[in-house]
């Protein structure tokens, strides 16, 4: 596929993910309302019950999906996650999902090598995060960018099997550092359903801040390694 190919590709795929994700809100907001109901949760609380397994295995493989696919955004899974199984039971299942999906990606790059990373991204972003090969410190590095709210953890997942690191190490670094960022979404859902908005608000304002100070410190880790 040549660079032409693929910014159409990309183009194509950019415009269906913002197409989609404003069909999804304008579908979804009047649901989001009405949980404002107590009656309507409780129906809501019902109807989960009544899926059982199911439930779980389609969270589970929705979330496995994101992982694989990288451009489908995280945060929206997690927080219906904490809707449908609360704070505790949504991390798990989104914990689960980011284990399997990632070692599904770590495992294929390794096979298929960095033409196939070049293919699903581009050779400029690939290029940023190349100084996690030479870098000595390369399992704490990797630690603090998946720590870091807000940072682009699709494509550290995708060009981290490149480097050195080992799969254990990889495996247990990346879905350890997620904890906080995943349970504060999962948390968030369970205010939803537990119908205190006022937390829900709080929850969503200090991702927010959080995000944006993780993506001028993530810049700025990048930046500075880059220069070395």
């Amino acid at each position: 596929m040549n660079e032409k190919t693929k910014k159409i590709f990309k183009l194509v795929m950019a415009s269906a993910i913002i197409f989609g994700s404003v069909y999804l809100v304008v579908k979804l907001l009047p649901w989001f309302i009405s949980l404002t109901d107590p009656v309507v949760r409780d129906e809501l609380k019902v109807s989960i019950s009544s899926l059982g397994w199911k439930g779980v295995f389609f969270m589970l493989g929705v979330q496995i999906l994101q992982v694989v696919v990288a451009v489908l955004p995280g945060e929206p899974i997690e927080l219906l996650a904490g809707i449908i199984y609360g704070t505790w039971g949504g991390l798990l299942i989104c914990m689960l999902g980011l284990l399997i999906g990632t070692s599904i990606v770590f495992f294929t790059v390794r096979a298929l090598g960095k033409g196939f990373v070049e293919w699903m991204f581009s050779k400029d972003k690939v290029r940023k995060l190349s100084f996690l090969n030479n870098s000595k410190k390369l399992e704490m590095l990797t630690f603090i960018l998946f720590f870091i709210p807000g940072t682009p953890k699709d494509i550290l997942t995708y060009v981290s099997p490149l480097t050195k690191i080992r799969p254990r190490d990889f495996l247990f670094i990346s879905i350890f550092a997620r904890i906080p960022s995943v349970i504060t979404s999962t948390y968030a859902g369970q205010t939803i359903i537990d119908g205190e908005w006022w937390k829900t608000v709080a929850m969503f304002v200090l991702m927010g801040i959080i995000g944006i100070a993780g993506i001028l410190v993530n810049n700025s880790i990048i930046d500075k390694n880059n220069k070395k």
